[in-house]
């Protein structure tokens, strides 16, 4: 019997896919349980496994490839058994197309049938394409389509008054300084495409230019970089938390002497015993685990009307990476001592710096803790993470000078920003969280005991 092989949906957020290496090739033998490719979902990469043995008998979607979720990209069987027709691929759906969160469930399985081929004449289009098409008041015969069997998509008909004359942004500006028709120009790049070397070719014909008149000019000065799947979802969510959620920022300056002692104190009993090397930032996030305890406010979500207080701590903090941000959650941070915190908060951020999270790890916070004090960040207003209410910012430790006992002397200070939904948390609540907070970095034997 074939086994359709689907692009899996791991979170709610998980529109797409993109599949970054296939353990297997066609005709290969697979086990159930074997892993039989990675993807990169939203945030990681996740290894995909066989849920029945047999042959792969066919690979729709090759690696690179963007897949919707709960579309078919493989097909597994006995040795020689024929597989159902193949179906047009799926198109990612665009902004505008993404169904709501109530929604999401039923248009997951009826979209593969909207995305099938819909044939009126001799055009064959998606029905995104149509829709354009109509918006745009296009002819879609005289469209040339991309997809399988000639199928216009989306893409065909968004491109469609751009590809009118191929050309390259240096060789558009040059004509349109110097004033010349297109149409006279026939290109010497790939499929007619027109290039610098074309315009003013047509223009030294007519004792006017050089190529050494333009060398100056660059390609338009700018470079178009397509959103990762990362940074697509931190722009959702950071704009849902910041036009959803009116909040406010308190700060507070702690003097770190007695924690970076600790640290001096532990560091190598914990390297010892853990081979991890512990940080001021390990112990800022016990001592937040700590605080969060007595101040469940804090540690809070809001769902509709409801405040939900929870009753432990799912400690997430954030980690910056060439395309974006992940926050991987350290899961009850509350029942943990110094050295344990030092081993999760590790190899969360090595899995994490390595694309090998699973996205169970990258959920079910209840708080978050962003840490730039590495880059010499003095101040900062963090944005929340939703679904959590607060967020703590964590800035450089700097010496600031002070008078102790009628002397001028100078101490290491680090400045803490908690960032609160007003909606739920006010003012005075955040500052008593913030105070305790203070006492235990502090104070931070009082941990330990």
């Amino acid at each position: 019997m074939v086994t359709e092989v689907i692009m899996p949906k791991a979170g709610m957020d998980m529109r797409e896919g993109q599949i970054i290496k296939w353990r297997k090739k066609e005709g290969d033998y697979v086990e159930a349980g074997e892993v039989l490719l990675e993807i990169m979902t939203d945030k990681v990469n996740m290894e995909v496994e066989a849920e029945t043995s047999g042959y792969l008998l066919k690979i729709l979607y090759e690696e690179g490839a963007k897949v919707p979720v709960i579309t078919t990209i493989a097909y597994i069987g006995d040795k020689g058994e024929e597989i159902p027709e193949i179906k047009e691929k799926a198109e990612i759906p665009s902004e505008q197309e993404k169904p709501s969160v109530e929604n999401e469930l039923i248009q997951e399985e009826s979209r593969t049938v909207s995305e099938a081929i819909v044939e009126t004449g001799k055009v064959r289009a998606t029905p995104a394409a149509r829709r354009i098409a109509r918006e745009r008041n296009i002819d879609l015969t005289k469209i040339k389509g991309t997809g399988p069997k000639g199928r216009i998509q989306r893409a065909d008909v968004e491109s469609y008054k751009e590809d009118l004359f191929k050309i390259t942004p240096l060789a558009k500006r040059i004509a349109e300084i110097e004033g010349i028709n297109l149409e006279t120009i026939e290109g010497s790049g790939h499929d007619g495409k027109i290039l610098k070397e074309d315009v003013v070719k047509s223009l030294a014909g007519k004792g006017v230019g050089s190529f050494e008149d333009y060398d100056a000019l660059d390609e338009t000065g700018t470079e178009i970089i397509p959103m990762s799947n990362v940074r697509k979802i931190i722009a959702e969510r950071m704009t849902e938390s910041y036009f959803s959620a009116p909040t406010f920022t308190l700060n507070i300056e702690v003097d770190m002497r007695k924690a970076i002692k600790l640290r001096e104190d532990v560091k190598d009993i914990i390297l010892k015993e853990t081979g991890k090397k512990a940080t001021i930032n390990d112990i800022i996030l016990l001592a937040t685990s700590r605080a969060l305890m007595k101040h469940p406010f804090i540690n809070s979500s809001l769902s509709g009307d409801n405040i939900i207080l929870h009753k432990y701590v799912n400690l997430a903090f954030a980690i910056g990476l060439e395309d974006g941000l992940l926050t991987p959650v350290i899961k009850d941070a509350h029942e943990m001592s110094l050295s344990e915190i030092v081993v999760s908060a590790k190899d969360l951020q090595e899995r994490a710096l390595n694309r090998k999270l699973t996205p169970d790890e990258l959920q079910g916070s209840t708080f978050t803790v962003s840490n730039l004090g590495m880059f010499g960040i003095t101040y900062f207003n963090p944005i929340i993470n939703p679904p959590n209410t607060a967020i703590l910012g964590v800035s450089a430790i700097v010496d600031k000078l002070v008078k102790i006992d009628e002397e001028i002397t100078t101490i290491p200070v680090m400045n803490l920003s908690l960032t609160l939904d007003h909606r739920v948390i006010d003012g005075v609540i955040g500052a008593k969280f913030l105070q305790e907070l203070k006492y235990l970095l502090e104070n931070p034997l009082s941990m330990l005991i």
